[in-house]
């Protein structure tokens, strides 16, 4: 049996069930979030022999030999494909050796959406009108924030890609707001906080007070009495 045969057996022993547990590797220190998506043994193959890539929700792990020897050529490879969980981040996915020749494949989980703040995001008083919206899954830079004529725009956008698993994210945000007629338009600021939290708000134009003053009475000419 030649090496590959092993090796395919070994396979698809050690990916009967693909989340085992991280004590194979001794030298592993167990960080939070890092999922252990598989393990394999390919102490018969070089590092360069074998190709790992991210495709259609998939780890795709393939390895190839080639050697001669006393008696000839020898040749064995390898094809594997992994599904990934929903919970992965298929952006972080890596592979390293161990010492001993076991190839293990891991991810960080995907970070957790943080909840939205309860109550409305654009609120209106007697002096003025404000807007704030969650914005940290954004840097400073994607996000824009405009006025025409009387609609405020937000707008954020985040496009990821990794050349070398082949995954592209992209992200938008696109809110529209519209502003009271007696908003001061030159007033409107905004700001964003530590936390990646928009603050917008605009001074509403104070109405005159009411004043109070008599009005003559015209009498008509005495002729026309």
């Amino acid at each position: 049996m030649y090496r590959g045969d092993k090796l395919v057996l070994a396979t698809l022993g050690a990916f009967g069930h693909p989340f085992l547990g991280w004590t194979r590797y001794s030298d592993f220190k167990q960080e939070k979030d890092k999922v252990l998506l598989a393990n394999l043994d390919v102490h018969n193959y070089e590092p360069n022999e074998i190709t790992l890539k991210v495709e259609d929700g998939k780890v795709k792990v393939q390895g190839k030999h080639h050697s001669q020897g006393r008696f000839g050529f020898e040749s064995s490879e390898f094809h594997q494909a992994y599904p990934l969980p929903e919970d992965v981040d298929p952006s972080s996915v890596s592979s390293r050796f161990s010492p001993d020749g076991v190839l293990y494949i891991e991810a960080y989980k995907k970070p957790k959406e943080k909840k939205a703040e309860a109550g409305p995001v654009a609120q209106m008083d007697d002096k003025k009108f404000s807007v704030n919206l969650d914005l940290s899954s954004f840097s400073p830079e994607e996000v824009k924030v405009k006025v025409f004529n009387n609609e405020l725009m937000v707008n954020a956008s985040k496009n990821t890609k990794s050349e070398e698993e082949g995954v592209f994210v992209s992200r938008q945000l696109h809110r529209h707001f519209v502003l009271p007629k007696d908003v001061d338009m030159d007033s409107i600021k905004s700001n964003l906080d530590k936390d990646g939290h928009l603050h917008i708000e605009a001074t509403r134009k104070q109405l005159p007070e009411p004043t109070e003053r008599e009005i003559e009475v015209v009498k008509p000419p005495k002729d026309e009495e």
